[in-house]
């Protein structure tokens, strides 16, 4: 990797966790990236909402998430008011803040 482009990738680590820090919700781990833009693809645009159970969730690698990390990771995003969950505490839906 050249030195250029090593530096413009820590630069990019850099302007991320200073948003991430100007937003109060500190770093997400990759899961919680990938599963924040499966989220984001599929959402609702007016409304903001989205039903997880029609959401096929890939990491980065287009490789399955599995429930038990997806569900994980919703918690997570749910905890730092990035997403919340709607209605009974079986339902699918979660809307993007």
């Amino acid at each position: 990797m050249s030195s250029l482009k090593a530096t413009k990738i820590v630069r990019m680590i850099e302007i991320f966790d200073e948003m991430s820090q100007d937003l109060k919700i500190g770093k997400l781990t990759d899961i919680d990236k990938d599963v924040l833009l499966n989220i984001y693809q599929q959402h609702d645009k007016k409304q903001m909402i989205v039903n997880i159970k029609k959401i096929n969730f890939l990491n980065f690698e287009g490789k399955p998430i599995s429930k038990s990390t997806l569900y994980k990771s919703l918690k997570t995003l749910s905890n730092k008011s990035i997403i919340s969950h709607l209605g009974t505490s079986r339902s699918c839906i979660y809307k993007l803040h």
